[in-house]
């Protein structure tokens, strides 16, 4: 097994779906959580996102790459050159790379899909009904979660890390 080579810079980070709106792509450097990028948006987003690195074919011939995502949350699609690889879900987030899929020049790309924790929490603090259930109470598990009707209430809530943490490495296997 190789050194890991680390894939922190130049990446892209554009919404793909969900809500309550897509927040605008970003440069980011390295790998982080959208909920840290600067803007309302991005804390209150729960969907999919895509993260995206153009890098050149490491250095090595083996059996193959360990790739390996680092922390995500929560879990993972990834795609080399447009074909799939895998879906990670942890805890474990690293994925075999067949070296057939690997050319010259390569585009990495990470769907990462998140909880909807943010938007709950977004929507509570909005005020937004969203409970729409016949005959349905949301009785809180904790006391921190209990609203002034003493239902379950998430307008307390801070955002909850989202997407692709890292660090994200490729270690050449032998």
């Amino acid at each position: 097994t190789g050194e890991p080579l680390a894939l922190n810079n130049g990446w892209k980070l554009s919404f793909l779906e969900g809500g309550p709106e897509l927040p605008p792509a970003v440069d980011v450097n390295s790998p982080a959580s959208w909920t840290d990028v600067e803007g309302e948006a991005y804390k209150r987003f729960s969907g999919t996102a895509r993260y995206s690195l153009e890098f050149p074919r490491p250095a090595g011939e083996g059996s193959g790459w360990l790739l390996d995502l680092g922390q995500v949350a929560e879990s993972a699609r990834v795609l080399l050159n447009g074909q799939p690889v895998g879906t990670a879900l942890g805890p474990d987030y690293s994925l075999f790379i067949d070296p057939s899929l690997l050319e010259d020049n390569n585009r990495l790309d990470i769907e990462v899909s998140n909880l909807m924790a943010n938007r709950i929490a977004d929507l509570d603090k909005r005020e937004v009904f969203w409970k729409k259930f016949y005959n349905v109470n949301f009785p809180p598990r904790r006391p921190e979660n209990r609203g002034r009707n003493g239902l379950f209430d998430a307008s307390g809530w801070e955002p909850r890390p989202s997407g692709l943490i890292g660090p994200v490495t490729l270690t050449l296997l032998e």
